[in-house]
């Protein structure tokens, strides 16, 4: 795979991203939702849940930070890293039409998740070497 200024910086960026929303909630879940105007406070499972989701946001951080820096790496992260944005998006829209609005925060959010996911997805595959 080709690496572009283009890929590496998206790759930067998604990577520090994610680093900071997997990371900082992760640390402080309760805060971090609240401050969507998502009140978990008191409810164990979904804390947990909550931690789960945000360790996997690191972990994708951190790969797609490597695959900026590792050709053989810059793969496997841009893949995961547009894929990701674009099924949170998607998972997003699926509970908007199955369950409702959701807070005015969230709806930004959605909006970011595919334009990252596209944008990811654009680089990928101009960035595919030709056999």
């Amino acid at each position: 795979m080709k690496t572009s200024t283009a890929l590496k910086a998206y790759l930067v960026a998604s990577g520090l991203l994610l680093t900071f929303i997997g990371g900082s909630t992760l640390a402080l879940p309760v805060q971090m939702k609240g401050g969507s105007g998502i009140e978990i406070a008191g409810n164990i499972s979904v804390i947990n849940d909550t931690r789960a989701a945000s360790a996997l946001l690191l972990a994708v951080a951190l790969i797609s930070l490597s695959g900026a820096f590792k050709k053989k790496l810059t793969y496997t992260s841009s893949l995961m890293s547009f894929v990701l944005f674009l099924s949170l998006g998607l998972g997003r829209v699926i509970s908007i039409l199955v369950d409702g609005m959701p807070v005015d925060g969230l709806v930004k959010a959605t909006g970011l998740e595919f334009i990252l996911g596209i944008i990811g997805a654009i680089l990928f595959f101009r960035n595919q070497e030709k056999n």
